[in-house]
């Protein structure tokens, strides 16, 4: 499997529900809006190029929201919506590494955590470096995603890594990946890569996937549990007016 964009339309529909959001169809992809405040308004999985209709609504949609427009796009889409893009006065800002693996047995060497007020914690203290309102509400939503499973790893009956898998008709998405400052360096990332691998193989789907910051810690842990990098997603931002 070599794309995995409607996968990330998907999360989108799925965080918006989670989220009581608001979504357009863009392009093939979902453009979504969770929050003022949340670090994922973007538009995922777009299949085809980005016109400017579909672009100018974009714009306007966030531009509504006092929101800049934020694209993420696969390369193919990418270099056939590059005229319009520049047009419209986008500019790329950033590029993530979209990991694969066949799914395959795997000793599950993690908790399956339902409910826990801990895992929001974990997200947040991982993902905004401490304990506040917006981290909370994001670690919420995610524990309410629809087909979502949040996983963790205690040590003296403290929780100290967290990530989820999310699961679709034919892949996995490994997402969420944390773990607390003083506990990293102890292999555990890896655990919870190698559990969640095991976990989407006892749900059939035949591939799992993640996201990752090229040239991170993050990726080195993927590709030491077998995943190899599918492609880059390079994420586009037009501020708004």
């Amino acid at each position: 499997m070599t794309n995995f964009e409607p996968c990330a339309a998907e999360v989108m529909r799925r965080f918006a529900n989670a989220m009581n959001g608001e979504t357009i169809e863009v392009a093939g992809g979902v453009a979504g809006y969770l929050g003022p405040d949340f670090p994922l308004n973007a538009v995922k999985g777009v299949e085809g190029p980005a016109g400017p209709t579909e672009l100018q609504r974009v714009i306007e949609f966030y531009g509504d929201r006092g929101l800049d427009a934020v694209l993420e796009l696969a390369p193919r889409v990418e270099s056939a919506s590059l005229d319009q893009l520049n047009h419209f006065g986008f500019a790329k800002v950033a590029e993530e590494d979209v990991m694969v693996r066949p799914s395959a047995a795997q000793e599950i060497e993690v908790d399956t955590i339902e409910g826990s007020e801990e895992w929001a914690r974990v997200q947040s203290l991982v993902f905004f470096g401490e304990v506040n309102a917006l981290g909370l509400a994001l670690g919420d939503c995610m524990k309410r995603f629809e087909g979502a499973t949040c996983v963790g790893i205690q040590q003296q009956g403290a929780l100290v890594a967290a990530a989820q898998l999310c699961v679709f008709d034919d892949a996995g998405l490994l997402c969420g990946d944390g773990t607390l400052e003083s506990h990293r360096g102890q292999g555990l990332q890896q655990r919870l890569i190698r559990s969640r691998v095991g976990l989407a193989h006892q749900r059939n789907p035949p591939w799992v996937h993640s996201e990752v910051q090229p040239g991170s810690i993050s990726q080195r842990n993927y590709q030491r549990c077998g995943f190899l990098r599918a492609y880059p997603r390079v994420h586009y931002v037009r501020p708004r007016s």
